[in-house]
C-alpha cells in the first residue's frame, strides 16, 4: 500500500466515522481481527434461534470478550453478488446484527479486489469511505 492510502486509512479508522472499503491487493494484516467471509451464511452473520432463544453469531461474542482493538474485516465483498451484499447493511448502517450492538470502538473494514459500479452494491458503497 502506498504511503497516501496507508495514511487515508490509518486517518479513517482513527476516527472511526464509517466504515472503510479498500482494494485487496491493499489490505493489511490486522492481528486479533474478526474476518466475516463475505460469502457466510445469514445466521452466521446475524445470529440463529437455539430452541427459544436467539443467540448472537460466535464472531460477535468474541468481539466483545477481547481486551485489543476491535476490528471486523468482511473479506472479499465483491466475490458475492449485489443483492447478497445487502446482508451487511445493517452492520454497515447501524453497526448492529439483528439486536446486537457492536461496541462503538470497533473498526469495519471490508475488502474487494474490484471496486466499480459492476461488483458493489450502491447501497452498500454509500455506508463505507472508499480507500
Amino acid at each position: 500500500m502506498n504511503n497516501d492510502k496507508m495514511n487515508m486509512l490509518k486517518s479513517y479508522l482513527s476516527i472511526n466515522v464509517a466504515p472503510v472499503l479498500i482494494d485487496l491487493e491493499f489490505s493489511i494484516d490486522i492481528p486479533k481481527s474478526i474476518i466475516i467471509p463475505a460469502n457466510c451464511e445469514v445466521k452466521e452473520l446475524n445470529g440463529h434461534y437455539e430452541g427459544e432463544d436467539f443467540l448472537a453469531p460466535k464472531w460477535y461474542y468474541d468481539l466483545i470478550n477481547t481486551n485489543e482493538a476491535k476490528v471486523i474485516v468482511i473479506k472479499d465483498i465483491d466475490s458475492i453478488s449485489k443483492e447478497e451484499q445487502l446482508k451487511f447493511k445493517e452492520l454497515l448502517e447501524y453497526r448492529q446484527v439483528s439486536t446486537f450492538k457492536i461496541p462503538e470502538d470497533t473498526r469495519i473494514i471490508l475488502t474487494a479486489k474490484n471496486i466499480n459500479k459492476e461488483t458493489i452494491n450502491e447501497e452498500i458503497y454509500s455506508l463505507v469511505a472508499h480507500i
